[in-house]
């Protein structure tokens, strides 16, 4: 699954190139404030990320236990430019999804009861709240604005259709804008599946959300919609992007994505979720604008 928040810190959003790529720097101007006005509609609800959540037992386990790890690196290069990379673990612990990059960067916190996200800032000790129905109708707000737009590569993003082919394991998806070649084995449980894509679309939008280049998710939940008809996991997911369609000498970008699945947690994961559950009860709660510009500010 793609994780592109934290490469906004790069100077260069390359990110949203790896699965979500889209033109259209229409909110670029005033982020945030989206996410502003949800905290002020979410901050009487009952839910928060605090000293109060119910936490699993990471000692306990029963049949409905599901715990798992999916590892990815995920590469980034625009044809002979210099090519970048990093690494992320999902750590998915009975009804939540810890996201990390690194030992002390970002974290993310996905609630699958609550369908809310919690962003955790390790360095300047913040974290925030995104509901996942926020995002949802910011999403549906920018549609409108896109429709308006006379540009045939966001037409395509806001109806994205491929070509499919397949061979043994491997899927192609074609189409004058965007192709994924993937490379996929069959799950094996259907719960491990069903939470994994749940996780994966949710994590989608939220990387449109956080990253104001990019206003649209709908051609990588496309691909994920097939993928999760067929119960196939992408061990490598290969996306070349051409901003101006399939020409001679057109530029391309390309994110190159490998997963693996762990089945077993280990002493690590459980260190990384319980270092997790510590800072959301113990960091200082932010509004999503003021926790967006200081992360920028790094």
């Amino acid at each position: 699954m793609e994780r592109t928040v934290v490469l906004r810190r790069w100077g260069k959003r390359i990110a949203v190139l790896a699965a979500t790529f889209a033109v259209a720097a229409t909110f670029a101007a005033n982020p945030g404030v989206r996410a502003d006005e949800a905290k002020a509609e979410n901050s009487g609800g009952v839910f928060h990320f605090d000293s109060s959540t119910r936490w699993p037992e990471w000692e306990s386990t029963s049949e409905t236990s599901l715990r798992f790890r999916v590892d990815a690196v995920v590469k980034f290069s625009r044809n002979e430019d210099e090519e970048r990379s990093f690494k992320t673990s999902s750590v998915f612990f009975d009804d939540f999804a810890f996201d990390f990059i690194g030992d002390n960067g970002e974290i993310i916190i996905y609630s699958f009861s609550e369908k809310k996200f919690a962003l955790i800032d390790p360095i300047r000790r913040l974290r925030t709240e995104v509901a996942a129905e926020e995002i949802d109708r910011f999403l549906e707000n920018v549609k409108p604005l896109l429709e308006k737009r006379d540009d045939a590569f966001c037409s395509f993003m806001l109806e994205p259709t491929f070509e499919v082919s397949r061979k043994e394991d491997e899927l192609l998806f074609q189409s004058k804008w965007i192709d994924y070649r993937a490379t996929t084995r069959a799950f094996d449980e259907p719960q491990i599946a069903a939470a994994y894509f749940d996780f994966a679309n949710a994590l989608c939008k939220l990387n449109v959300f956080m990253n104001p280049g990019s206003v649209t998710p709908l051609a990588r939940l496309e691909i994920n919609r097939r993928f999760q008809e067929e119960a196939r996991f992408p061990e490598k997911l290969v996306v070349d992007v051409y901003p101006k369609g399939k020409m001679f000498f057109n530029r391309s970008f390309q994110a190159s994505n490998e997963y693996k699945l762990a089945r077993r947690l280990s002493e690590k994961d459980r260190n990384r979720v319980m270092r997790a559950i510590h800072f959301a009860a113990q960091f200082q709660e932010v509004g999503f604008r003021t926790y967006y510009q200081k992360s920028n500010e790094r």
